[in-house]
């Protein structure tokens, strides 16, 4: 037998334990066989001295094309022209090695999760929200300020008001063609006049979006910072929970029971607290920012000692252009993994590969005979070093590889 694509001679990290030398054999975009067989492949590559994992998944981003932290400004661009700058954070973001994004609301992302599959364009594989769910006065309205009107005629958010409104603005996402459904759970930090802390969207409310997303067989992430709202959430049959800045030890624990993941959101949380006046954020932003920044990472230690399944997000939405944290930089996130929430190394790479995909409901995230062949190689050893996350050489999407020595190959 030929195998399409064989990575020999790779230090192996399956995205839940280190198994030393290995080969890896693709056949029809799927890992066929992982052995110290020295079989014959189409296509080779040689991963001496490199270790070879999962591709990296990034849980909770925007690929709205923004640039710039004032979103109530920049919301006003046209869609067509931010579309045409995502293109290019696709780009980026396939090769730092993410071969799969998860975008928590943003309506372009749809169209380009579209021509991402249909081969226009280069980039991981998008699993779309499109519209996020919000109440009147909630976190998916960037000014309270502004007439009602306008904010619906900006088409950020579907925005309703009581389980009947809930149940019709479920099924048009659904109708427009979204993975999944992502509400606001409660107030947030760039929204203007909502508190992190405030509830927002009844348990009914909620509970007839969850249903709906089930009837659909899918499922409903929820943006949860305050306590209060984010159990109301929970209760209601939500099955990510993104941000918990502010929660206490009894949610965390009913997390738990539920099997609900938490996507902590380090990356944005760092980005407003450290550069956000630099970069336009809102003066309500840089206020709101600095409780939730101080409370997540006690959050986040009591997570990981509860044993609750962390998962990787950055919650990026705009170039930055920063040197540090910017779009194409998403694995900062799991370098803050290990620096404010005491994770290990290795436990940083499975939040961004296995427990992932193992909460997305995806067939990846783990070097296995039958999963999909999602799979980086990496010029350095991030379980020794976490900074040489960073230094991706080759990318394999589906079993097709898309970069090569550090450049996308361009096979339209």
């Amino acid at each position: 037998m030929q195998y399409d694509v064989a990575i020999k001679n790779g230090n192996v990290f399956t995205g839940t334990e280190f198994i030393g030398k290995m080969n890896i054999y693709i056949s029809n975009g799927k890992i066929s066989k992982v052995s110290k067989e020295d079989l014959n492949a189409k296509q080779e590559i040689d991963a001496k001295d490199m270790l070879v994992m999962p591709g990296l998944i990034d849980a909770h981003m925007h690929i709205s094309g923004l640039k710039g932290g004032s979103l109530l400004k920049i919301m006003f661009e046209k869609p067509e022209y931010r579309a045409l700058r995502a293109t290019k954070w696709l780009e980026k973001l396939l090769l730092a090695g993410f071969t799969t994004v998860r975008d928590c609301g943003e309506p372009i992302s749809i169209s380009l999760k579209r021509a991402v599959n249909e081969g226009y364009i280069k980039g991981p594989k998008i699993i779309a929200a499109g519209k996020p769910i919000t109440q009147t006065f909630g976190h998916g309205e960037f000014s309270h300020d502004i007439p009602l009107e306008f904010s619906i005629s900006l088409g950020f958010s579907e925005i309703c008001d009581g389980t009947e409104s809930c149940i019709h603005a479920a099924r048009k996402v659904l109708r427009d063609g979204s993975d999944f459904i992502k509400i606001f759970a409660t107030g947030g930090v760039l929204s203007q006049r909502d508190r992190p802390d405030m509830p927002q969207l009844s348990f009914d409310e909620i509970r007839a979006i969850v249903n709906e997303a089930e009837k659909a067989g899918t499922y409903v992430a929820a943006h949860a910072h305050g306590d209060k709202g984010a159990r109301i959430a929970i209760e209601a049959g939500i099955k990510t929970l993104e941000h918990g800045s502010l929660l206490k030890e009894d949610t965390l624990k009913l997390m738990l029971e539920k099997n609900i993941s938490l996507t902590p959101t380090l990356t944005i949380t760092e980005i407003i607290y450290k550069y956000g006046k630099t970069i336009g954020v809102d003066e309500w932003g840089l206020e709101k920012i600095v409780e939730v920044r101080e409370n997540l990472h006690k959050v986040l230690r009591k997570a990981k000692e509860l044993g609750i399944t962390i998962i990787t997000g950055t919650d990026m939405g705009f170039e930055t252009g920063l040197e540090d944290y910017d779009i194409g930089k998403n694995w900062t996130e799991i370098l803050l993994l290990t620096e404010v929430g005491g994770l290990s190394n290795e436990e940083a790479l499975r939040a961004a590969t296995y427990n992932s995909a193992k909460a997305l409901g995806l067939n990846s995230g783990l070097i296995d005979e039958g999963k999909d062949a999602d799979i980086i190689v990496i010029d350095g050893n991030p379980l020794e070093n976490i900074k040489d996350v960073s230094k991706v050489v080759h990318v394999i999407k589906q079993g097709k590889l898309e970069v090569l020595d550090g450049k996308i190959i361009n096979n339209y």
